[in-house]
């Protein structure tokens, strides 16, 4: 049996980390991050159902077990790069996931201050690329982007537990004659929204957003992003939802019914390369999408019957929001319709065969 560890966000466990998170427990067990979506997205989902093979075994990194592979996800810097020189020394196949374009030098206009790569992080991101076996990347638009730093690339996409999906159909996509819109993200996010300002004026929508901390989150925006923030909500009805986990976000979307949005400037390198993950929650519960023109949301859409509309400028967005009022449970019909295709691409069992399939490319090149 092939054994493969991972390193999550950077907590490798060794003598080095005690002081900064770490306990000894970790140093027996491995060093999860059980606090971040991606922990269990691309860890914790796909081993369990590598694991149920027998011909691999996925584990949290354990410093003093052999392993044939050892995967780096979303880990960089000095103290991963050094355990990966040491790991590679004694036989054992380095791999590095990527989920966000830390390669991209971006400008400020259409983003946050906390979501631009510093240059350290860049120059990890490199470094950690150019030095591993392979590379898997969470959208195809990052795929595309490492290549120039190594030739051997992987797109795995992001997945969905398919379990954790309510039974039945979603409640209608209009509440109290207001074409229900559900959004969730980081708080620090939501100006994407002023993207389709005037298409949120113009149609009777209500605004779902679910996040936290926004008061905090928004102090970071400049004074002219925040105050047109600010109005928007004003004149737009809205209800801020606190997020509390994958199951409860998966739970409102199906009983409360409506379409799932995501707005994204496109001037920006993060957003440029994010994944579909943000819609295809919602289109796993029988919600109907609408999207920006991203690389993954288009990946989405290419799939048959998925109902996942992509808008390319304003009056898209406004045609979507009209067209979804005409006829709003023909809308919902094709949410429910359009799921069963979501599930075949990015449900777990299918996503973590692609993702052994890779690691078992890297152990036998």
């Amino acid at each position: 049996m092939k054994r493969v560890g991972f390193v999550i966000n950077s907590r490798f466990p060794e003598a080095a980390s005690f002081g900064r998170g770490m306990r000894p427990h970790h140093l027996l067990i491995g060093w999860d991050d059980s606090g971040s979506p991606m922990s269990f997205m691309r860890f914790r989902w796909i081993a369990r159902e590598v694991n149920k093979s027998g011909a691999m075994r996925y584990e949290l990194f354990k410093p003093w077990r052999r392993y044939d592979a050892v995967v780096f996800l979303k880990s960089m810097g000095e103290q991963c790069l050094r355990a990966a020189r040491r790991l590679r020394e004694a036989g054992t196949k380095i791999i590095f996931e990527a989920n966000v374009d830390y390669y991209t030098q971006a400008s400020q206009k259409n983003l946050p201050d906390q979501l631009i790569p510093t240059d350290s992080q860049r120059q990890d991101a490199i470094a950690m690329t150019s030095f591993a076996d392979a590379v898997i990347t969470s959208s195809s638009r990052l795929a595309e982007i490492t290549r120039e730093f190594t030739s051997s690339v992987h797109w795995v996409p992001d997945n969905i537990k398919w379990d954790l999906i309510p039974d039945g159909e979603p409640g209608p996509c209009v509440r109290d004659k207001k074409l229900q819109l559900w959004w969730s993200g980081m708080a620090s996010k939501l100006y994407d929204f002023l993207l389709i300002e005037k298409a949120l004026r113009l149609a009777p929508v209500h605004l779902n957003l679910v996040t936290s901390g926004v008061a905090a989150a928004i102090q970071g925006w400049s004074a002219t992003r925040r105050r047109d923030f600010e109005h928007l909500l004003s004149d737009v009805s809205h209800t801020f939802h606190e997020y509390s986990g994958i199951p409860s976000l998966l739970q409102s979307y199906h009983s409360h019914g409506g379409i799932i949005v995501s707005p994204r400037y496109l001037d920006s390198p993060y957003n440029q390369s994010h994944t579909e993950w943000k819609l295809t929650l919602g289109l796993a519960c029988g919600l109907p999408g609408i999207g920006s023109p991203l690389q993954s949301y288009l990946d989405a859409a290419s799939i048959g019957s998925t109902d996942l509309r992509i808008c390319h400028d304003i009056d898209g967005w406004t045609e979507a929001f009209d067209a979804a009022l005409l006829d709003p449970e023909g809308s919902r019909r094709r949410g429910v319709e359009g799921a069963a295709a979501i599930k075949q691409r990015y449900g777990s069992t299918h996503v973590a065969k692609e993702h052994g399939r890779v690691l078992e490319s890297v152990l036998c090149s």
